[in-house]
């Protein structure tokens, strides 16, 4: 089976997800305040969590260059997910892994999404929605690195479907699928 990541938005469940079973784990960060991501960064790393912050989502951060090693030195997560390509490059550039975050919406948006992977190299790709396998199966083929399924993944057979499709990781906000993200690891 893919590897479920939680996908957190709220403080009360970055609070409550238990420690993993086993590490490292990986846990999304969708959006916060500085001070809030460096208090979820810092008890997720303690529990055993490697934490990633989608910086399009933050408040109070820019992502350039600057920005991003900001975040770094006062929030301290493994990585960042972000949309745009600049911020990919700047995360590699100061040693972040790298999740590109692209969207299924039509063909030239797929297209355009696989052609960023191509060219800013990240450590992973993560498709929204994550709920489209043959879609999902052609970025996994062109994409030349781990894909993750995010979005709309609320149940254990679309986990079932996009495992077929080639995904490494699946990234979901529903708490009933968590339990099985304490227990196996992403290795992009």
């Amino acid at each position: 089976m893919p590897t479920i990541i939680p996908a957190i938005r709220d403080p009360d469940e970055w609070t409550a997800l238990p420690p993993p079973l086993s590490s490292p784990r990986w846990v999304f960060i969708l959006g916060g305040t500085p001070d809030a991501l460096a208090e979820a960064t810092g008890l997720l790393h303690r529990q055993g969590w490697r934490v990633f912050v989608h910086v399009d989502m933050m408040r109070g951060i820019t992502t350039d260059l600057e920005g991003l090693r900001f975040l770094t030195e006062f929030v301290d997560p493994d990585g960042i997910i972000s949309t745009h390509s600049p911020a990919i490059i700047h995360a590699k550039r100061i040693g972040l892994v790298a999740i590109q975050r692209i969207f299924l919406l039509d063909s030239q948006s797929v297209d355009t999404g696989i052609q960023q992977a191509q060219s800013t190299r990240p450590d992973a790709v993560e498709v929204l929605p994550g709920i489209l396998p043959r879609v999902t199966a052609r970025v996994v083929r062109e994409a030349h690195c781990p894909v993750i399924a995010g979005g709309l993944v609320t149940t254990i057979q679309e986990v079932e479907v996009m495992k077929r499709a080639g995904v490494r990781g699946l990234s979901t906000s529903a708490q009933s699928l968590w339990l099985d993200a304490r227990s196996e690891g992403v290795k992009p």
